[in-house]
């Protein structure tokens, strides 16, 4: 019995502690994206060769956004101009490196864990970003206009 009792206050001091790293890091990049433009996110993400990787790996990471919001904004900026290996190298970051999940691996299964996740995972999504450049990716994506997502957003 007393086992399901430290089970359950683990639970609960865990739960809690996600909830106010989810509401502290998704209020923080909110405030950072009032203050920053799309078009200045779009024009820093057009940069060359493996630095728009970078950025857009970078960016990707900072946002976030759940698969329903990542879609509209990928193909918002490929209609932008933003080149194809700086947006695959946010598409294939977002998701897995999203703040939140980063804070809640870092929670439960130690910050040295989540850092070396972290650092795999941001040089993949550069790598992979700039492989599909390399190999011409972009002649495969087709012309598509997104309706408004699931999560309330969406780019036309």
């Amino acid at each position: 019995m007393n086992t399901l009792l430290d089970t359950l206050q683990y639970f609960a001091f865990i739960t809690i502690e996600l909830i106010v790293l989810f509401m502290a890091i998704s209020a923080l990049v909110e405030i950072i994206l009032m203050y920053i433009p799309a078009e200045k996110i779009q024009k820093s993400l057009s940069g060359k060769g493996i630095m728009g990787n970078i950025l857009g790996a970078g960016f990707g990471a900072l946002t976030p956004f759940c698969a329903c919001s990542t879609i509209p904004m990928t193909v918002g900026f490929l209609n932008a101009g933003v080149p194809f290996g700086s947006v695959m190298s946010f598409l294939i970051s977002s998701p897995l490196l999203n703040p939140i999940i980063i804070g809640m691996l870092g929670a439960l299964v130690g910050i040295k864990a989540a850092v070396i996740y972290f650092v795999i995972a941001f040089i993949c999504s550069v790598a992979f970003g700039a492989i599909l450049q390399k190999i011409g990716g972009a002649k495969y994506i087709k012309n598509v206009r997104v309706k408004p997502s699931c999560c309330g957003g969406g780019l036309r």
